[in-house]
């Protein structure tokens, strides 16, 4: 469909449309179309931040905080599912995630949260650029028709020329009433969009520092690294070590050796006395070396 035939389809709603509104010619279209959606787009925004406003998060944060300061888990996620919340549902991905760090976690949902929360902020920005333009096209094409009936005709008297610049004027104020419209909404939208992402790194760090404070995430510094169980496993004694499932006494009296197995090991039951013997003597052996040439060092 060209936009004439379009043009000529809305002619009878035109007749029914102001004097003022028909003499600012098609581009009138486009900017109501622009303020329907954006205003559509505010009262949908100011109904969602006119219901937050009203919601009693703050009390239910704090029987959360509690709840975790006692240790208790499962009543800080009942009390998140309380009320559906930005705050409450971010606080919920961190619970969920105890006792493993939910650094990362939160700060995703914190991230989605303020996404919802600006829902539609790019709409009302994108029209607050589009408008203005709008209007100065409505004014420009008006001004081009005038000009080119003007140029096929003597003008003897400059009052036919003002109803032509008056009627340019009447898109480009229409775009400046409606950019006024969206810009204090958009304006309000943002300083309340910067208001709760403060409140969100609030709260997040208060879950981080009860967490911390109670134990309730495991550090680093709790899960011993593999050079330290390396460690521990050495300073344990022999009949403890995983790779020697038995422990033995040497008599220098008698000479013999004494084999105690584990419960657990039944193979080793195989192994002949004589070779648990030569393996002693073999260790014995290389001790006495490191020790002389320590002795050496040292002399």
């Amino acid at each position: 469909m060209s936009p004439s035939h379009f043009l000529t389809w809305l002619d009878p709603i035109t007749q029914y449309m102001p004097t003022w509104f028909q003499q600012g010619g098609s581009i009138m279209w486009l900017l109501l179309l622009l303020s329907i959606i954006t205003n559509v787009v505010i009262l949908e925004r100011l109904f969602f931040w006119f219901i937050y406003s009203l919601q009693k998060e703050r009390y239910i944060v704090q029987e959360c905080f509690a709840a975790l300061t006692r240790q208790q888990k499962t009543e800080a996620l009942l009390a998140c599912q309380a009320l559906k919340s930005p705050a409450l549902t971010m606080l919920q991905e961190g619970i969920n995630l105890l006792p493993l760090s939910p650094k990362e976690r939160m700060t995703y949902a914190q991230k989605i949260q303020i996404s919802q929360m600006s829902r539609g902020q790019k709409l009302l920005r994108s029209a607050m650029f589009i408008t203005p333009i709008l209007g100065l096209s409505g004014a420009l094409l008006i001004l081009t028709q005038s000009f080119d009936m003007f140029s096929h005709q003597t003008i003897q008297d400059a009052a036919v020329i003002i109803p032509s610049i008056a009627q340019a004027l009447i898109p480009l104020t229409c775009s400046v009433a409606i950019l006024l419209l969206i810009l204090v909404p958009h304006q309000l939208f943002r300083s309340l969009l910067i208001k709760q992402t403060l409140h969100l790194e609030n709260i997040r760090h208060q879950f981080h520092h009860i967490c911390m404070q109670h134990h309730l995430v495991q550090t680093s510094e709790e899960a011993p690294s593999p050079k330290e169980e390396v460690v521990k496993q050495e300073n344990k004694p022999v009949s403890e070590q995983q790779e020697m499932p038995y422990h033995y006494e040497f008599s220098d009296e008698t000479g013999e050796v004494h084999v105690a197995i584990h419960e657990q090991t039944e193979a080793i039951k195989q192994v002949p006395h004589s070779a648990i013997a030569k393996m002693y003597n073999q260790e014995l052996a290389l001790g006495k070396t490191k020790s002389y040439e320590h002795t050496n060092k040292l002399q």
